[in-house]
């Protein structure tokens, strides 16, 4: 399997919503690919949940019902996987770049795509299955340490990489479960600004915490700073470092010095 291979399993033609799928990190995916890799420790294998079942499978599959997915990327993964077997389309929307130097890791992300793709393929999800939109928490983690010599691959995401409040009202989508791992998600700004818009027309978001296992429940999304400012997507990417194959990533330059 090649990068265009398992880009194409992950987002198909078929679906409407592979056009918001990021190809930028399978552009990193090396061949042939990478052999289904263990679970890493900090990550509960698929289905580890009360029942047998992930917690988040505790409702079925609704027509009516998108998920976003914001947890530590292979988790977020593992958690597409699950969403797969209920019926949900996962769509990867991780717009970062992999390097070996990387200041976000996201080679584990990358394994757990390779392994879990065979399953996906194999499930033949149909075009209408809903969707449910994939994101690495960790993209804009401020505790990261960045030196020069790094590959510096934060990320942000924008309102524009998702479809708008009224696509989704076009397709039947009238709410939104945002899967977290505890804390305030309203405090990560640049998902705030998506679902913000999406409340205020009408989408009911709810917000589901893995880690205390509760069941989705009404979330109010507090307005996050510079929402709908022609200047947020500039002033936000003004900190991060765009790669020229798409997505963010670059090498930190040396600092030079002059007598």
């Amino acid at each position: 399997m090649n990068a265009q291979q398992l880009y194409d399993i992950w987002a198909p033609a078929g679906s409407v919503w592979s056009q918001w799928a990021k190809p930028a990190l399978f552009a990193g995916f090396g061949s042939p690919a990478p052999s289904a890799a263990p679970v890493p420790p900090d990550l509960p294998p698929a289905g580890a949940g009360s029942g047998g079942e992930s917690p988040v499978l505790a409702a079925t599959n609704d027509q009516r019902t998108a998920y976003v997915v914001d947890l530590p990327g292979p988790r977020s993964v593992e958690v597409g996987a699950d969403l797969a077997r209920a019926g949900y389309r996962p769509v990867p929307l991780f717009n970062t770049a992999f390097h070996p130097a990387a200041v976000v890791s996201v080679g584990a992300i990358l394994e757990r795509l390779a392994a879990r793709a065979g399953e996906l393929e194999a499930r033949g999800l149909p075009p209408e299955a809903p969707p449910a939109f994939l994101l690495d928490s960790r993209r804009l983690n401020p505790g990261l340490v960045q030196t020069p010599g790094q590959f510096d691959n934060r990320w942000a995401t924008f309102p524009q990489d998702f479809p708008s409040a009224s696509f989704l009202l076009s397709r039947g989508i009238q709410r939104v479960v945002l899967v977290h791992d505890g804390g305030e998600p309203d405090s990560l700004d640049d998902l705030a600004h998506v679902l913000l818009r999406w409340q205020r027309a009408g989408i009911e978001i709810l917000r589901q915490d893995t880690s205390a296992g509760a069941s989705p429940q009404p979330f109010e999304v507090r307005k996050p700073l510079a929402f709908r400012s022609l200047l947020y997507r500039a002033l936000t990417a003004a900190g991060l470092r765009r790669n020229s194959a798409g997505g963010f990533g670059a090498i930190i330059p040396l600092a030079t010095s002059s007598g």
